[in-house]
């Protein structure tokens, strides 16, 4: 009698005693000798991968998307006697800045994680800018972006932010809320 004579294939044939070649096993969906397959996301029949992430690219299921380039946040820190700290939040590295100031007269800017990273800072009485020369970044990371010194009371607040990464390309920043100074 001929037939399947494997014992683990679909359709073995206990009776058979010449193997026929026609052994058969069960596709993902349990037929016997069906088609069906895993696809690459480990459905069986299933679509692959057909979920687009930010970025454009198509993964199985959006938990596989890699995270979205968040905000970049600029506050103020500390504020002591004729100084404040500017505090930078950000998780990409930025490549240069610029912010205004209003409700005091800034007389320099120095220190913090500009200055670590080699930027020239430069300021006015209402803006403070910083970049490198040689292409450095301030790494993404939380800290104090840069020392103000500055004269004045009152309310301040940050404005006309605009931060951006290597390429030169504009961050998304938001700005954190006015500090009020009071008169020493």
């Amino acid at each position: 009698v001929y037939g399947c004579m494997d014992m683990d294939a679909c359709n073995y044939n206990a009776d058979a005693t010449m193997d026929d070649g026609s052994c058969l096993e069960n596709d993902c969906a349990g037929d016997c000798g069906g088609s069906a397959e895993l696809d690459e996301c480990g459905v069986c029949d299933g679509p692959g991968a057909n979920v687009e992430c930010w970025d454009g690219s198509i993964v199985c299921d959006a938990a596989d998307c890699d995270a979205e380039p968040g905000v970049t946040t600029l506050s103020f820190g500390a504020v002591s006697d004729g100084s404040l700290e500017v505090y930078l939040s950000n998780d990409t590295p930025v490549a240069g800045f610029q912010f205004n100031i209003s409700g005091i007269t800034i007389t320099g800017a120095s220190g913090g994680s500009a200055e670590a990273a080699g930027f020239m800072i430069s300021s006015s009485a209402t803006t403070v800018i910083g970049f490198s020369l040689s292409g450095a970044t301030i790494p993404s990371g939380e800290g104090v972006l840069v020392n103000v010194s500055f004269t004045g009371s009152g309310e301040a607040c940050l404005s006309d932010a605009v931060l951006s990464d290597s390429s030169g390309n504009a961050l998304d920043t938001e700005l954190g809320g006015c500090v009020t100074i009071e008169d020493v």
